[in-house]
């Protein structure tokens, strides 16, 4: 298997927000299917959006969590999530 890297690009801000938009979600329900935070982790994903240098959210997503976004949406360019049926899972 590929390196995260060669995998999947780093997005600018305007193709995260594209991408979050083409899932029909707000920066909140974004937030909510990637982000551990207990508090206020749309704060985070807005930051992954903007493109103002002078915002202190401003920041790249982690190429992971850009991933993670990308499976959970079915937008990934090569890979795409399976569930098992009636398997054992991890929590048990």
């Amino acid at each position: 298997m590929k390196v995260i890297s060669e995998r999947i690009t780093q997005p600018t801000p305007t193709e995260v927000r594209i991408a979050r938009e083409h899932a029909g979600l707000t920066q909140a329900q974004a937030a909510e299917l990637v982000s551990t935070a207990k508090t206020k982790p749309y704060r985070t994903w807005s930051g992954y959006e903007t493109t103002d240098t002078e915002n202190v959210n401003a920041r790249a997503i982690p190429l992971a969590t850009w991933e993670l976004f990308l499976l959970l949406t079915n937008q990934h360019p090569s890979m795409k999530l399976s569930f098992r049926r009636g398997g054992k899972s991890g929590a048990e």
